[in-house]
């Protein structure tokens, strides 16, 4: 035997069991701990993966609950409310969206009193100052009405409380969010008319002008005063009470307004010859006047002792108008028959028209009126986070302008120049036609153009015959309707209230004029297109739409109507709820 040859094939036998023998039994281990490892890995990061989903969804949850509560809360700023409602309307929000949450916390601003005024005690039961000067205002050191919500979420995670027993994870999120500043004026008829319920417009002269001047004195010329309110609601007790809870005192500003006779553009001077004495002629002068009772301002308190203040007082501007006696002061001559300029009342009938004196002294101005509203939003007011509101409440159609001049004879009423003005040339119509406003007895709506310029446009809501335009046929209604539309080119928001019964039954011509006037503001006032009319105002409906138009002294839009004084109120809440908040982030 060849032992060179054993010794080699053992070596080699021996080598091969190396290779193929105890060198694979190690690679399968280390193969089983790297198995191992990438199993615990994985499961690791399919964990990690599913806290985080937790994290993010419950985040989520968290997020949007805090944006509805911040939003919430600032409904509850802008009607005026304190601290503790917009904290218990934030918490209501968060815990409707969203169960389980750990703690809310609301901060403002507050403008009077600033930092240790107020203490809020939080979910936890933590009491904790809730002013945050941060919030006042902006770089422009205008105040503001900002609010922020934050809250916390307590959140129990899955793999690493069980792997490493690991504390639910505490999650917070917060949102500011902003009640617009309002800029608002409170535009209210002062008519005759709003004292017919002490003052029967039937009453001869001079018991019908001394009604007024006792109901004056004694602050009771209902429905615009009431000596009971609020057992017998007046508008003035509704107007202070709708600025009472709505105006933020030294954010919002406010400013009131009255028309009737007034505003008045320029002075003019009226000669007539008295019924009685024939040969007695008297000299009256109107003198320009604005129709302001206040300003825009931040003080609350000033806006409400100037809507408080007029009543019982005879010559404070917030009263109902009474036309001046009919007598010249320079001369000391004085009419028996009339007593006081324009006959007995208005645009009733009871005095003979003839003179001419009815038209002439008129006093639903509601043009007039708006455009000094519109005046005082462009000239004082604010323009930062602000909005533009213009509430009017009146209670008939218009029948007068504040456009007058000795030397065209308009007296409030458009006229061509030298040719006294529109009722010269029908005051004997049958049936009687109403002051300053095209009658639509037929049931045509009529609406003119103020010049020749618009009415080459070619609108087609103005019905000029051949789009010409003539002095004669513009009357107080369409001065109305162009200032209107004018506020609406101003971004301003106009809310317009129908008060009372002539509103919708006008004793003379289209008996909805006062209405449909109303709803034409309220429908430009919404959103400034002319083609979106909620209240189907004239020309501005859907082709496809059959009859839009709602029933007479039905709400509609930004229209509102009340039968009488007690249903104002609720009408000027419905007003301040619509005005609104905006979430800036």
């Amino acid at each position: 035997m060849d032992v060179k040859k054993v010794a080699q094939w053992l070596k080699a036998r021996y080598l091969r069991a190396v290779q193929f023998g105890r060198q694979p039994e190690q690679q399968q281990g280390q193969t089983l701990v790297i198995l191992t490892f990438s199993i615990i890995g994985l499961l690791a990061l399919v964990g990690l993966v599913t806290d985080g989903g937790l994290i993010y969804v419950h985040y989520g949850h968290l997020r949007r609950a805090i944006d509805a509560a911040a939003i919430s809360a600032a409904n509850q700023y802008r009607e005026g409310r304190g601290i503790e409602e917009l904290y218990t309307a934030a918490v209501e929000t968060v815990q409707l969206q969203l169960g389980g949450v750990h703690n809310v916390r609301v901060y403002w601003c507050n403008h009077r009193e600033g930092a240790g005024a107020d203490t809020v005690i939080d979910m936890q039961g933590e009491g904790y100052d809730p002013h945050d000067p941060d919030l006042c205002s902006n770089e422009n050191h205008l105040p503001r009405k900002r609010m922020r919500v934050e809250g916390q979420l307590e959140v129990q995670l899955a793999f690493l409380r069980i792997a490493l027993g690991e504390d639910p994870v505490m999650l917070g999120a917060s949102a500011e969010s902003e009640a617009a500043v309002l800029n608002l004026v409170l535009l209210l008829d002062t008519s005759e008319s709003m004292a017919y319920d002490s003052c029967d417009p039937s009453l001869l002269e001079p018991d019908f002008f001394a009604c007024l001047e006792a109901c004056r004195a004694t602050g009771n010329c209902q429905p615009f005063d009431s000596t009971t309110a609020p057992t017998e609601p007046s508008v003035r007790w509704a107007a202070s009470k709708f600025v009472e809870s709505l105006m933020r005192d030294g954010v919002d500003r406010v400013a009131v307004y009255h028309f009737d006779k007034v505003p008045v553009a320029e002075q003019s001077v009226e000669v007539f010859q008295c019924a009685w004495p024939l040969t007695a002629t008297v000299r009256v002068t109107v003198t320009p006047s604005s129709g302001r009772v206040i300003s825009l301002t931040t003080n609350k308190q000033l806006v409400l002792d100037a809507i408080d203040q007029g009543q019982g007082n005879p010559s404070d501007p917030l009263n109902i108008y009474i036309r001046p006696k009919a007598e010249d002061p320079a001369t000391g001559v004085s009419c028996a028959i009339p007593s006081h300029v324009g006959g007995s009342y208005g645009q009733d009938t009871g005095y003979p028209e003839s003179q001419g004196y009815g038209y002439r002294w008129a006093s639903t101005n509601i043009g007039g009126g708006l455009r000094e509203a519109i005046s005082e939003l462009v000239n004082n007011g604010s323009t930062d986070a602000a909005v533009w509101v213009i509430v009017l409440l009146s209670d008939g159609a218009a029948n007068s302008t504040d456009q007058m001049a000795d030397s065209n004879g308009w007296w409030s009423c458009p006229s061509l120049a030298g040719q006294g003005g529109p009722n010269y040339r029908n005051y004997l119509s049958t049936p009687p036609v109403p002051f300053c406003r095209d009658p639509e007895s037929d049931g045509v709506v009529t609406r003119h153009c103020p010049s020749q310029e618009i009415c080459d446009r070619g609108d087609p809501w103005y019905t000029n015959p051949g789009h010409v335009y003539n002095e004669w046929l513009y009357d107080a209604d369409d001065y109305a309707r162009d200032i209107a539309d004018l506020a609406s080119s101003q971004g301003i928001a106009i809310y317009s209230i129908g008060f009372g019964p002539y509103v919708k039954s006008e004793s003379r011509g289209r008996p909805d004029a006062g209405e449909r006037l109303l709803r034409y503001i309220a429908d430009v006032g919404d959103d400034g297109d002319l083609k979106t009319a909620p209240c189907g105002s004239d020309y501005y409906w859907d082709d496809v739409v059959v009859d839009p138009v709602p029933a007479p002294g039905e709400d509609c839009g930004n229209y509102y109507y009340t039968e009488d004084a007690s249903g104002l109120q609720n009408v000027f809440e419905d007003i301040a709820s619509r005005i609104f908040s905006r979430l800036t982030r």
